[in-house]
């Protein structure tokens, strides 16, 4: 089975899904996004940056994934 594979935005063109209007998607908790971003799947970044929000892209499902980065780095939770 292979890793998860994590990519930076800058490999992306314009119009790919590092696009700023991603929608949709389900916001999760932290551990949960942490599971999900050192596991198996296949994750891309899909951060909206505007909303503060970090995000995941499963590539064989389309699901998103998103988590408020304050959230995401605060260990006071």
């Amino acid at each position: 089975m292979d890793a998860a594979t994590l990519q930076e935005a800058s490999r992306f063109q314009p119009g790919s899904i590092m696009s700023p209007d991603i929608t949709g998607g389900r916001v999760v908790d932290p551990s949960e996004f942490r599971a999900l971003l050192v596991s198996h799947r296949r994750m891309v970044r899909a951060d909206r940056r505007a909303d503060q929000m970090r995000g995941l892209k499963d590539l064989d499902t389309g699901e998103f994934f998103f988590i408020d980065e304050r959230r995401l780095f605060d260990f006071r939770r």
